[in-house]
């Protein structure tokens, strides 16, 4: 995963509630292991007792796979970022990401982790896709099955390999 890089250090010596604004406009790219076409939105940074509070509210298209058809499609949705990130160097309880040694943070892991916790379970291409055969593996959304398909109760399977053999 590429930097992105925010010099916060202005607000490592400044008193609760100093705030630094940016508007973040980043994409095509690949966060580690989902791909993003952009992510755009104002990100703001406050100073707060024991560290500094992220708050973004993001635009955000993913590239995500269908689960019926497993094609993949862009997803687009908004996303509210809130986290409290910590100095260089003082670990506290509950505080997953730091600034560096020179007060810069990267975002991009905050970021990734919450494009994966706004994304749905189970993400559809549309509400009406059909999916794939559960035979042939033809995607029924594009191209008609082709299989000998021969409904047989499951109750009397059993009967009909009987009556192969």
């Amino acid at each position: 995963m590429s930097m992105l890089q925010f010099d916060l250090s202005p607000l490592i010596g400044g008193r609760p509630g100093e705030r630094l604004s940016f508007f973040l406009d980043e994409g095509p790219r690949w966060l580690d292991d989902i791909q993003v076409a952009f992510l755009r939105g104002p990100i703001n940074f406050t100073r707060v007792q024991g560290g500094i509070l992220v708050q973004a509210n993001l635009q955000v298209q993913a590239q995500v796979e269908c689960v019926r058809c497993l094609e993949p499609f862009p997803f687009p949705f908004e996303m509210e970022v809130e986290e409290v990130i910590g100095f260089a160097g003082k670990l506290r309880p509950g505080i997953t990401y730091q600034l560096d040694e020179e007060g810069g943070f990267n975002p991009l892991p905050l970021l990734r982790e919450q494009v994966w916790v706004s994304l749905p379970m189970k993400p559809i291409c549309q509400p009406d896709c059909r999916g794939l055969c559960p035979e042939c593996g033809a995607n029924l959304n594009i191209e008609p099955c082709t299989c000998d398909r021969e409904e047989i109760d499951p109750r009397l399977a059993m009967l009909a390999r009987l009556k192969k053999h």
